[in-house]
């Protein structure tokens, strides 16, 4: 409330200024006590408002970065539309509060309307210069704070995957093959290294397509059906169109981790991951199945997604989770 107040009374006070500069520059001062110096604060107040609100719209359709030149001539083309308009309704009300009658466009009218359409224009010039600059450094400080955030997103990403657990498991794996079927572990030491090498190309993309993603993903999806057997299952239906479509890279390998390490893969109770589209959206769902040895999870790879997809879109990701199933939806989008 206090700062409403303070506020108005700023708003106010410069309006008084601006009168007194009026009459000062345009009018004889043995007329400066005229009623209409009282009356002319009050003009300015309306005019500065209704500018106001014409500029809250415009910057909900068009953004002073995103369309530059769109907002400067909007803005200027509304602003001195409605200036001149309130301006000509108001100097006549104030010219019958005066004289007590109407002269549409006399002396005394057009001697101050050309003045204050002056004004209102160097005003507008101002007031749009400062706003687009305002905006740019503003878009500076987005772009520095993306760039620390992509990064740290980034160097998550591949702490988790080159941390020592996975590289363990996989070399269990690795060992127990070479012993059963050195084939196969031949094959299984090039999946791996696909892996691996996938996780080091990408570490610096900020997008990648969908198609570069799935075919990680047969790697990686290799190694766990080499690990699991039968106790793991995935279902693939994937749109031809949506395979163009662009995400952070890594998504889909870090939501298969977390569906595995939260949920129990068993041969009596296998575990089955669907992977779809729909509408430009990718679908990663599992039931849910309880692990015996409940793994605590902070989310901290999905907080770290929805921070990298929050600088290429206001799509959200969405969290579904029922009695029965866990789903993340991931935004597919366009070509950056």
């Amino acid at each position: 409330m206090n700062r409403t107040i303070s506020r108005v009374l700023k708003k106010f006070g410069i309006a008084v200024l601006v009168a007194l500069l009026f009459k000062v520059l345009f009018f004889r001062l043995i007329d400066f006590l005229e009623p209409d110096l009282f009356i002319i604060p009050f003009i300015v107040l309306i005019l500065w408002e209704g500018n106001t609100y014409i500029d809250q719209q415009l910057e909900k359709r068009y953004s002073w970065l995103g369309n530059t030149q769109q907002r400067i001539f909007s803005q200027f083309v509304f602003s001195l539309f409605f200036t001149a308009i309130s301006l000509f309704l108001l100097m006549n009300f104030l010219h019958f509060i005066k004289f007590g009658e109407i002269r549409l466009l006399n002396k005394a009218i057009r001697q101050m309307f050309i003045p204050a359409i002056i004004i209102t224009f160097l005003g507008l010039v101002s007031y749009i210069s400062s706003q687009f600059f305002r905006a740019w450094n503003q878009s500076m400080v987005e772009i520095e704070k993306y760039k620390t955030a992509s990064a740290t997103a980034q160097l998550e990403n591949l702490k988790n995957q080159l941390n020592p657990h996975f590289l363990f498991n996989n070399l269990s794996v690795l060992s127990s093959l070479v012993y059963q079927n050195q084939d196969k572990a031949v094959d299984f030491i090039n999946e791996l290294s696909k892996v691996y090498r996938y996780v080091l190309d990408s570490k610096n993309a900020e997008l990648v397509n969908l198609q570069e993603e799935l075919d990680f993903l047969e790697h990686y999806m290799y190694l766990l059906k080499i690990r699991f057997g039968s106790s793991i299952r995935f279902v693939l239906n994937i749109s031809a169109p949506a395979k163009s479509l662009y995400l952070p890279p890594m998504c889909l390998q870090m939501l298969v981790e977390n569906t595995i390490q939260h949920n129990e893969t068993s041969q009596a109770n296998p575990l089955q991951v669907t992977i779809f589209t729909e509408k430009n959206r990718l679908l990663i769902t599992n039931p849910i199945q309880p692990r015996s040895d409940k793994v605590k999870s902070s989310q901290t790879g999905l907080k770290n997604m929805q921070v990298r997809y929050q600088f290429f879109t206001d799509d959200k990701i969405e969290i579904i989770r029922t009695d029965k199933a866990f789903t993340v939806i991931l935004p597919l989008l366009l070509k950056p």
